[in-house]
């Protein structure tokens, strides 16, 4: 937010108000650590705002240190969750990565109980082709669009905004007058509603998918079941 959008309103916040969200601490720190173990954390240099975010980039939560005021100008702050947001995504991406890599972190494909049988006939080889070329042309597209676009989004409140680009946020803005003396909850929910936003209009599809895929998928997976199809055995 450029130094004229800016408001203040330093000279209107009383003290209980300032008290008030210094005092919204978040949940217990061992209990914050059994829910956040399954998920990557980003924090900012200052180490008073962190970001919890899935696998996928998702966010879970945003969590504020109960005296961030103490260790972080409030006018700063749309900057910390900035870096502790991308940090989350850096590590999310990494932890994905070394997961693919992982032939036992990638779970068996489900057996149908209702096999189809049917042998395979050059038609059916083809449309199945084809049909599988279309939507990876779709997800292809899809891909260019997510890259090229640029996403947006607002708090219900109306105090935060972000922008992304290819998963990665590029901006934030905070209202400096209501960060001054909102409550860290309110102030968590408002980071969170926005960040998971920019995640959903944002972050491009991880895999191609569609029916004629997810039929090729399990057969390649099933060579008994292929050989069968095609008259092999």
């Amino acid at each position: 937010m450029g130094e004229d959008d800016r408001r203040w309103g330093f000279e209107e916040a009383e003290d209980w108000e300032y008290e008030a969200g210094r005092r919204s601490a978040p949940p217990p720190a061992a209990q914050q650590a059994n829910d956040d173990a399954d998920a990557c954390v980003g924090t900012d240099v200052s180490g008073a705002v962190s970001v919890i975010a899935e696998l996928d980039g998702w966010v879970r939560a945003v969590r504020l240190d109960a005296r961030w005021r103490d260790s972080l100008d409030q006018r700063a702050l749309d900057a910390a969750v900035l870096s502790a947001a991308n940090n989350a995504t850096m590590a999310a991406l990494s932890r994905s990565v070394e997961a693919q890599g992982d032939l036992t972190a990638i779970a068996p494909a489900p057996v149908d109980g209702t096999v189809d049988e049917t042998p395979f006939t050059r038609e059916d080889a083809l449309r199945l082709f084809d049909a599988v070329n279309a939507e990876l042309a779709a997800f292809t597209s899809s891909l260019d669009q997510a890259v090229n676009v640029t996403a947006q989004a607002e708090s219900r409140g109306g105090h935060v905004r972000g922008t992304a680009q290819s998963g990665r946020i590029i901006g934030f803005e905070i209202d400096d007058r209501w960060v001054y003396a909102a409550p860290n909850p309110e102030i968590e929910g408002e980071l969170t509603e926005v960040l998971r936003a920019l995640h959903d209009r944002g972050t491009p599809a991880s895999q191609p998918v569609g029916p004629a895929i997810a039929e090729l998928q399990a057969l390649a997976s099933d060579p008994a079941r292929l050989l069968r199809k095609v008259g092999l055995r």
